[in-house]
């Protein structure tokens, strides 16, 4: 009873507030303000309401569009020039200016002393020229055909304001205190509990936000996300399961909001045999090949997923560049995959290790154990389910055998280079137990040229032979799944970024 009180207490202040405040649930816990020491994805999408981005993405259609930069040229196969929006400033009053971009790019992320995650994601960055007050050229160290969608999610900072509070508080200062160009305001940071936001209202998009305040909630366990959601506590709830729809549907005041992304779930076989003789059977292409056919992940995605993800033939999302989906996989023939294996010298069969990171990983690892079974191969399922630190580890020192059964969001770059080369090229690639010469060099031409026809042959070449070689089993590409009050409006893009800012509440 005193649980029921609660609960519609809840609902009732939500509702008062419904017009003015939007809560949000997250999945997980934000660790730090300073956006360039973290890569979680609840990290970047709270920076999304803070800061801004030089370009915007259509949350429909992907295409990148302006946004603190307003327009831009080649100059040259190295040189790309840059022109900010002019009047915007930051939520202390400073302007926006190309200073603040070079400051970002080469003193928070490219300096070694900072120790920034996304460095890898920036080395192509020879430096970052000032042209004039709104101009700025970033110099490549070699064509880089994906400038553009880097640039989607570099945020400017301010750096009279950040020099000024290190220098007072000491760098620690920032992890707990933000300061952007955005549409709302840091208002507080409350580490494991939640984050408060407040309209800015002098953001240059006029017009929005529509409501006063933001609160973000951290709420890792998914029953009491559902059960906040359901009672009013949040409108809205990321990060549910596909077997939670039901749940959600049930209730006349909430929705589902649900959006193909461009995470996309695949299992990596350890065809190099790095992690030693447990993986033995699998420098064998033979073997791969009969492990393709000895599922049926179409089955699995109806009875496991609900068909609430959608299946993938090639290895990478159908959303990125250069994605041929006329590439097709190897078909269910658990026949064809027993033949197989006795051709290899394994009729009797071996144990395949599955390293899945997420629950719902584990689950589609479970049900494919069972048709590995039928055709003699024995599952040893080694569960990292919400450790993924120490996963990476592993990975990172080859230690994984068998097969990594993971998703890979691409940090919401539609190209296969911030996706391939972290598991293809060697040896910059931490996760690389597929070597291939012929296959590194493809992606290293089509990493190195600004002609995209060009580059879509070699990426063309990449899938075939990944697929040929089976190096990687391609399974699915997933979907966000958000429950949400149906009085509250907004956009969840293909990126896993809901964009808020823009949303509204009605009667």
């Amino acid at each position: 009873m005193v649980l029921v009180v609660t609960l519609g207490l809840m609902a009732i202040g939500s509702a008062e507030a419904a017009k003015n405040h939007l809560i949000v649930g997250f999945e997980d816990t934000v660790g730090t303000m300073n956006y360039y020491q973290t890569t979680a994805r609840v990290d970047i999408q709270t920076a999304m309401m803070i800061y801004d981005p030089l370009l915007e993405r259509d949350p429909k259609d992907g295409t990148l569009l302006p946004h603190l930069v307003t327009e831009w040229k080649i100059i040259n196969d190295t040189t790309w020039e840059f022109k900010l929006r002019p009047g915007v400033k930051f939520h202390n009053g400073n302007p926006l200016n190309a200073e603040c971009v070079r400051f970002t790019i080469e003193e928070r992320i490219l300096d070694p002393k900072q120790k920034s995650p996304l460095l890898p994601n920036w080395k192509w960055v020879k430096k970052v020229e000032v042209v004039d007050d709104l101009t700025f050229r970033i110099i490549t160290d070699g064509p880089y055909p994906i400038v553009l969608q880097r640039l989607n999610f570099l945020f400017p900072l301010d750096p009279k304001w950040t020099k000024e509070m290190v220098a007072k508080n000491g760098e620690e200062y920032l992890s707990s205190h933000a300061i952007g160009t955005g549409p709302f305001k840091f208002v507080r940071f409350v580490k494991g509990e939640r984050i408060e936001l407040a309209r800015n209202e002098n953001y240059w998009k006029k017009g929005y936000p529509k409501f006063e305040k933001m609160t973000i909630r951290f709420i890792p366990e998914i029953s009491t996300r559902l059960a906040e959601l359901i009672a009013g506590g949040v409108d809205v709830a990321h990060g549910f399961l596909p077997d939670l729809i039901p749940t959600i549907e049930k209730n006349k005041n909430v929705k589902v909001v649900e959006v193909p992304i461009l995470r996309f779930f695949f299992w990596m076989f350890d065809g190099d045999g790095r992690a030693g003789e447990r993986s033995a059977p699998l420098k064998d292409v033979r073997v791969r090949r009969a492990i393709y056919h000895a599922i049926d992940r179409e089955a699995i995605i109806k009875n496991v997923l609900n068909n609430h993800a959608d299946l993938c033939n090639i290895p990478m999302n159908p959303l990125q560049f250069g994605a041929d989906t006329s590439i097709k996989g190897l078909e269910y023939n658990p026949e064809k995959a027993k033949a197989l294996l006795k051709e290899a010298g394994y009729e009797k069969g071996f144990t395949l290790s599955l390293w899945p990171i997420l629950a719902l990983y584990k689950q589609v690892d479970e049900a494919a154990a069972g048709y590995l079974e039928k055709v003699g191969i024995k599952v040893e399922i080694k569960d990292y389910v919400g450790r993924w630190p120490e996963a990476a580890k592993l990975l990172t020192s080859g230690k994984v055998d068998g097969a990594l059964t993971t998703s890979w969001g691409m940090f919401s770059v539609y190209d296969p280079d911030a996706f391939w080369p972290f598991f293809f090229l060697s040896p910059e690639g931490p996760y690389v137990y597929n070597t291939d010469a012929e296959l590194m060099d493809w992606m290293r031409q089509a990493r190195r040229t600004l002609d995209q026809e060009k580059r879509k042959a070699l990426y063309k070449k990449c899938q075939e032979r990944i697929i040929d070689r089976v190096y990687m089993m391609p399974w699915f590409t997933e979907r966000a799944i958000h429950g949400a009050s149906k009085n509250f409006i907004y956009t969840l893009g293909s990126d896993e970024i809901p964009r808020y800012q823009y949303g509204y509440f009605v009667d």
